[in-house]
């Protein structure tokens, strides 16, 4: 049993065309990106008590229309994204394929053990949380530093676990070439020791103000608090050359314990300009 919806927020009335298709997909055209929003769920048995995967993809691209560029950055997203094997086809047919393999993996996956359960027990009640699953991926693209256009992908999954699992990917890319921006290609070999040591001191900074009664001035002082306590502090592959700073991410466990949360920290372009190539 399967149930779509589609949903549009109000605000992007101001900004986009909206256009349906017979499958029920929402698309927004709006300059120079464009968006696909999809969202399904998919129940084992023949009613909604049975246990379901809700499935949405908030999926926003660059607009092609013949520009190789877009044409060569929408599909390294899609490969980073989605997957290996989505990295040569169109946006529309990435996002379709994705969701369509999602939902019927978790249809087969946890299909059997729902139907061998529901012959012994006859019932759709009392099956384990973790039959229900919750998927979700909006990814964003926006203009960042001068030339160098910023990528990121947002990532829930709810498997009835004790908690959800939340993680983020960012990706920098040339406006002029589609050349991904990697650490190696926008920070001096030389730099990483210092680079390192700012976010270390940076971080300290954010926990003394957050946690302004614990006196937080080492990395002593953080790893009391759950902090690099099983790697030293690093430059992080997740990073963003935003208009007024450079992001660096860490994910959930990255240095942290889950609790606290996603890490972002900002540097401003004045403290880390000379460690950048150009």
């Amino acid at each position: 049993m399967k149930r779509k919806r589609c949903m549009l927020n109000g605000a992007m009335l101001f900004l986009a065309i909206l256009f349906w298709d017979c499958t029920g997909k929402a698309y927004y055209e709006h300059s120079p990106y464009k968006h696909i929003f999809e969202e399904e769920e998919v129940f084992l048995g023949n009613d909604v008590s049975s246990p379901f995967c809700d499935f949405s993809i908030d999926y926003t691209y660059l607009n092609e229309d013949n520009d190789s560029v877009a044409m060569l950055i929408n599909r390294k997203i899609q490969q980073e994204f989605l997957g290996e094997e989505y990295a040569t086809i169109t946006p529309e047919m990435a996002v379709d394929s994705f969701k369509n393999v999602h939902l019927a993996d978790y249809s087969r996956e946890i299909g059997i053990l729902y139907q061998n359960e529901k012959k012994e027990f006859g019932t759709n009640e009392g099956f384990p949380a973790w039959y229900n699953r919750t998927y979700s991926l909006v990814t964003f693209i926006e203009e960042g530093h001068e030339g160098v256009i910023n990528a990121s992908a947002n990532y829930f999954v709810d498997m009835g676990g004790a908690h959800p699992n939340q993680w983020s990917r960012w990706m920098n890319f040339d406006t002029m070439s589609g050349k991904q921006l990697t650490l190696e290609e926008v920070f001096l070999p030389s730099a990483k020791t210092h680079i390192e040591k700012l976010l270390l001191d940076m971080l300290i900074c954010m926990q003394a103000e957050q946690y302004s009664e614990e006196n937080i001035t080492s990395l002593e002082d953080l790893q009391k608090l759950g902090f690099l306590q099983m790697t030293n502090m690093y430059i992080p592959d997740n990073f963003l050359l935003g208009k007024e700073a450079v992001l660096f991410l860490f994910n959930r466990y990255d240095i942290a314990p889950y609790v606290a949360g996603e890490i972002i920290i900002e540097v401003p372009y004045e403290k880390i300009r000379f460690y950048l190539k150009k």
